[in-house]
């Protein structure tokens, strides 16, 4: 019963990534009303080809109508999104502050990957975690998260190569999490990026999934 109930755990984490994914590549545009289709040649997908990382597998990784390769990455960050979700209730974390920061972070994560760019209004499914912290008298670093986003913010201007998204969003962590696991997860980040430059020598990156990995592991392991 107990590998039961985390399989369900699992599929549920994976399911949610596989919207969030849906909703940051429509957003602000969502429709209720939409069929998940083919990115190439838009033919509406049956039901077992949107089955998480299961619908991968069952069509060998390729859209059955244009034969166009299904970019792996879906089925991996599923597979991620499952495991982390399983961890967390395995860990025992606290899902009220763990879940609405994860949520946020995931599509944030993946609105960065698509578009370069985020919509500040997002911030705010963050707030049920923050409401949940002052109610039951959890730390929050209101001066690690100022000192953080100042600091960031002078060098957005000196520099002008860091966006304003990640600032904001590096001082909305900085409250949650403290300076010292900030500046953990920023190093992560960097560390992911240079994994990723020695294989795809890109000029830029756009940082928020880098942050969104760095996140989610470090507060496992913290």
């Amino acid at each position: 019963m107990t590998y039961l109930f985390y399989l369900i755990v699992f599929t549920l984490g994976s399911s949610i990534v596989s919207f969030l994914t849906v909703m940051a590549h429509d957003f602000p545009k969502i429709s209720i009303n939409r069929r998940s289709s083919c990115d190439h040649c838009h033919k509406i997908l049956k039901w077992y080809e949107l089955v998480p990382i299961l619908g991968f597998i069952l069509t060998s990784g390729t859209c059955k109508s244009c034969l166009t390769k299904i970019p792996i990455v879906y089925p991996l960050t599923e597979s991620l999104g499952g495991l982390f979700f399983l961890i967390l209730l395995i860990q025992d974390k606290d899902l009220y502050i763990a879940v609405p920061i994860t949520l946020m972070m995931i599509l944030l994560g993946f609105m960065d990957h698509y578009y370069g760019y985020i919509y500040s209004i997002l911030y705010l499914l963050s707030l049920p975690a923050f409401i949940y912290a002052l109610l039951n008298h959890y730390p929050l670093h209101f001066i690690a998260g100022l000192l953080v986003y100042t600091s960031l913010l002078v060098l957005n201007r000196v520099y002008q190569n860091i966006g304003l998204g990640d600032v904001e969003l590096l001082g909305l962590l900085a409250v949650i999490f403290g300076l010292e696991n900030i500046l953990k997860i920023i190093l992560l980040a960097c560390l992911l990026c240079i994994l990723k430059f020695m294989t795809d020598k890109k000029r830029s990156f756009r940082f928020i999934p880098y942050l969104t990995i760095a996140t989610g592991i470090v507060y496992l392991i913290s």
